[in-house]
């Protein structure tokens, strides 16, 4: 059942009105998903939802602000909400005072970004190509035991925000995605199992065969594995794997981090040289690759391509509309609203040099750590102390022949490693979590098992 946004902006206005609450903000969504997974050939784990959520703010007379979160979007529901957050105001902060976004004090920027006629595609149809995948997958070789983790999905989404001076803002989206991750094994060796993630705006766009080939690919490359020595390598991050390390880093460019004293920079840190002037980055949400685009933040926020580091040269941290006024700058729109306004990137563009003076080819090294990803960055990762240890899949490469490592982990530093880019490949590639090219690094610890 789709959610009647204007409905639900009319109630709570009459229900903050009639509670003698005169501020107020709401942000919220609304998702109607479909998955399937297969098992053995046959449907596996298939799910429908239908989720609505949102987040109320209430201000009171002394200007703290109370927070409720609430999935019961029913007249009686949106009016324990606000009861709850006005009388939750008066355990609000008196020293951070958060207030509306410059970009919605009036109704002169609401927009709607409205998709008609959206429908979620059968559940027929997902589970026909997810048995198709899984199929496909364990015919192509008898080393493949199994496609323990496979899935494909299908969504709508709808976002809104809209406050008591009038701003309303709200989009909706088609995002979806499959992964396989096949289990193969050869006999007296350990299995492995590598995989494919694939995301797109709209089924159509969703490229299922690709996706499981690709799987197949992958996880054949990784069967003939060895063993390396401990020590020191040239190393080249795949797109996926850079992105992945970066996200677990992005404290550094996040301006309420740096007020919390919990970043890896400081407020002087704006105009240094923080990377090898190889290396420029921005944050684009509205990039035409971006699968799941997001025009405006949880604060209503107009969402923009960013300029974040311009040939090694810190440029900008990311901004709430609280942490844009105590840096005397404006909003970038990468705020999440909550009792407390956090931040976070929405995607990144690691961009290609306009010019290199030599290209490079990966296949003329020797010796060479490829990494494709890497693993367990929830435990591996000193967010604080820029330090990490982390297990990989990758090969090493010598002279255009890669062979699978067993086991390993690279470890370092992480502002070190953005000095030390000895290379960007000319080459981008687009994932889920954003864009990026190969990225070469002159020297990282590798620890392996050989002798």
């Amino acid at each position: 059942m789709t959610l009647n946004i204007e409905k639900l902006n009319s109630e709570i206005q009459i229900n903050a009105k009639q509670l003698g609450i005169n501020k107020y903000d709401v942000y919220g969504f609304s998702k109607e998903e479909s998955t399937a997974s297969s098992k053995n050939k046959k449907p596996f784990g298939l799910n429908s939802s239908n989720k609505s959520s949102l987040i109320i703010r209430v201000w009171n007379h002394k200007n703290q602000v109370g927070v409720t979160s609430t999935s019961d979007l029913t007249p009686k529901g949106l009016t324990d909400a606000l009861k709850l957050a006005h009388s939750s105001s008066e355990f609000g902060s008196l020293e951070s005072i958060y207030d509306f976004s410059e970009h919605c004090t009036n109704e002169k920027e609401n927009f709607q970004i409205l998709h008609d006629n959206l429908n979620l595609t059968k559940m027929n149809d997902l589970v026909a190509k997810c048995i198709l995948g899984e199929s496909k997958i364990l015919e192509n070789s008898p080393l493949f035991k199994s496609v323990p983790y496979n899935k494909i999905a299908d969504s709508i989404t709808t976002r809104f925000y809209f406050n008591s001076l009038g701003a309303f803002k709200r989009e909706d989206k088609n995002i979806s995605y499959c992964y396989f991750y096949p289990l193969a094994q050869e006999e007296g060796k350990i299995p492995r199992e590598v995989g494919e993630f694939s995301m797109t705006n709209g089924f159509d766009k969703l490229n299922v065969e690709e996706c499981f080939n690709k799987a197949i690919e992958k996880t054949k490359s990784h069967l003939n594995y060895k063993n390396i020595k401990s020590g020191k390598y040239k190393v080249i991050f795949s797109p996926d794997a850079f992105l992945d390390l970066l996200g677990a880093f992005s404290n550094f460019i996040n301006a309420q981090n740096i007020l919390d004293k919990k970043s890896l920079s400081s407020e002087d840190s704006l105009g240094s040289d923080i990377a090898s002037p190889l290396f420029s980055l921005k944050d684009s949400p509205l990039h035409e690759k971006n699968p799941a685009k997001q025009h405006f933040d949880e604060e209503g926020t107009r969402t923009q391509n960013i300029e974040i580091i311009k040939n090694g040269n810190l440029k900008t941290f990311l901004h709430s509309s609280f942490t844009a006024k105590k840096f005397n700058t404006i909003s970038t729109g990468h705020a999440n609203i909550g009792a407390k306004v956090t931040i976070s990137p929405h995607f990144f563009h690691v961009q290609a040099p306009q010019s290199v003076s030599q290209k490079q080819n990966k296949n003329n090294e020797s010796n060479v750590i490829y990494i494709e990803a890497v693993k367990a960055l929830h435990a591996g990762v000193n967010a604080l102390q820029g330090s990490f240890s982390l297990p990989f899949d990758g090969f090493i490469l010598n002279q255009g022949h890669k062979e699978s490592i067993e086991s390993a982990t690279v470890a370092g530093d992480f502002l070190t490693l953005l000095k030390d880019i000895c290379y960007i490949d000319d080459k981008e590639e687009v994932t889920p979590s954003g864009i990026a090219p190969e990225i070469w690094v002159n020297e990282l610890s590798i620890t392996g098992n050989a002798n």
